[in-house]
């Protein structure tokens, strides 16, 4: 079995119960990204379209990770990539039907109809921001200087050519520390990426801003040392890789995406967890949320050019997602683009 049908074997069934459990952690007033007053986050037309949601995305999950499971070390590796893209947009569209059908019983019910909307913002948040846990940059950075260090020694004792068949190229400094540099890189950028999380704006419950503004608190560090976790996993596969090309150990190609796999199930497990401690008990409040739906597109992409805020909190499970109207997160989406783009550029320059 080869890297590549690993990673569709494990990554189909670990987010096919991402995605069936994301209602669960969504926030008890954002309602399969429709915006919904306190007093309304239980009612019948959401509790029924969240078991219906979650029966269909349990069938799809279950569907797919049988395809998997018949096509892995049957066929290419591009397969199981395949049923994992087929696998999300199969459960994004059960989230835009259940989207659809709250939102043509809040419209018809009127749900906001009277209510005083109003937003709050924490002033604090610029003076005192969420500290960026650096010393989590660690085992990233270890990593690194294992690789660098691996990679000197070895280097004089390397054959002329590294790899074989059509990976094959001239050993050369360049295509021998090109995994350092991927390192490098990867970890540059997925570390910038998150000083702007850190830096965006909190996204407050009106019903309970101090409450609410200490969860999102407590969530966005969980979030932080998991993506760095996460991070360091990268690097160590990135490590594996160049041990087999400097052939310190034979081809163990199938143990490759394995720090990966598991730094994104930490993840995911990590984000599940903090986004139910977040979510606050929905009740009875003298305001409500503003209804800002004409601003989120299908419930998950968010375009508002009046917003200056380049992130703003996810509608969909946990997280956060672009403001699409603003400029500047286009750099951000461009960032995120680069990353895997990179890679591929570096490797085919090392070649």
């Amino acid at each position: 079995m080869t890297g590549a049908a690993l990673v569709g074997l494990v990554m189909v069934p670990l987010f096919g119960a991402f995605l069936c459990a994301a209602p669960l952690v969504a926030r008890p007033t954002v309602r399969f990204g429709v915006r919904v007053p306190p007093e309304y986050a239980e009612a019948a037309v959401i509790r029924r379209e969240r078991r219906g949601y979650q029966w269909r995305s349990a069938v799809v999950a279950i569907c797919c990770t049988a395809a998997v499971i018949a096509v892995v070390g049957h066929r290419p590796w591009w397969p199981g990539r395949l049923i994992l893209v087929v696998e999300i947009l199969a459960d994004f569209g059960c989230f835009w039907l259940a989207r659809q059908r709250i939102t043509r019983v809040k419209s018809a019910e009127g749900w906001f109809a009277g209510r005083r909307q109003t937003v709050v913002a924490d002033t604090s948040w610029r003076t005192r921001p969420q500290p960026y846990p650096v010393g989590w940059l660690i085992p990233a950075a270890a990593v690194i200087v294992s690789t660098v260090i691996i990679g000197v020694v070895r280097y004089p004792h390397l054959p002329v050519y590294l790899g074989s068949g059509g990976d094959r190229v001239a050993t050369s400094p360049f295509s021998v520390f090109a995994v350092v540099v991927s390192q490098v890189y990867v970890t540059g950028m997925w570390a910038g990426l998150l000083v702007l999380v850190h830096r965006s704006r909190p996204d407050l419950d009106t019903a309970d801003p101090a409450a609410s503004l200490r969860g999102y608190r407590k969530a966005l560090g969980a979030y932080a040392r998991a993506g760095l976790i996460l991070l360091a996993c990268i690097d160590l596969s990135l490590l594996l890789y160049g041990l087999q090309r400097w052939q310190v150990y034979p081809d163990g190609t199938i143990l490759l995406p394995a720090p990966v796999v598991f730094g994104l199930a930490s993840f995911l497990v990590t984000a599940v967890r903090a986004g139910r401690e977040r979510v606050p008990t929905a009740g009875a409040a003298t305001a409500t949320d503003r209804d800002d739906d004409r601003f989120w597109k299908a419930g998950l992409l968010y375009v508002n050019r009046d917003d200056p805020g380049l992130l703003v909190s996810a509608r969909f499970a946990v997280g956060w997602t672009p403001n699409f109207g603003n400029p500047t997160a286009w750099l951000l989406i461009a960032g995120f683009i680069a990353v895997p783009a990179g890679l591929v550029i570096i490797k085919l320059v090392g070649a």
